[in-house]
């Protein structure tokens, strides 16, 4: 069974993992000055990036283009860490 999405859902997904980082920044720094930007630094590329997922047919699995899905991510929550983590203890 193949599930259809309607459009815009990847623009929803995005909104919903963005506000999720932002309210835990917001919790763990007591600082709106770093969640609204992780917000708008989230929501917006990723929303794109899953919308655009979603709207294209199937295509082949690229070994490469997962490896540098994977390596961008990990790389985006490296520095997220960090950035809380310096401003947690300066």
């Amino acid at each position: 069974m193949n599930a259809e999405t309607f459009k815009g859902a990847g623009y929803v997904i995005g909104a919903i993992i963005g506000f999720a980082a932002a309210i835990t920044a917001f919790v763990i720094t007591e600082n709106i000055a770093i969640s609204i930007p992780l917000l708008v630094g989230l929501a917006i590329p990723l929303g794109m990036a899953i919308e655009q997922k979603f709207q294209v047919q199937a295509r082949e699995k690229d070994t490469r283009r997962r490896k540098l899905w994977f390596t961008l991510l990990a790389v985006g929550i490296l520095l997220f860490v960090s950035i809380v983590l310096i401003t947690k203890f300066i």
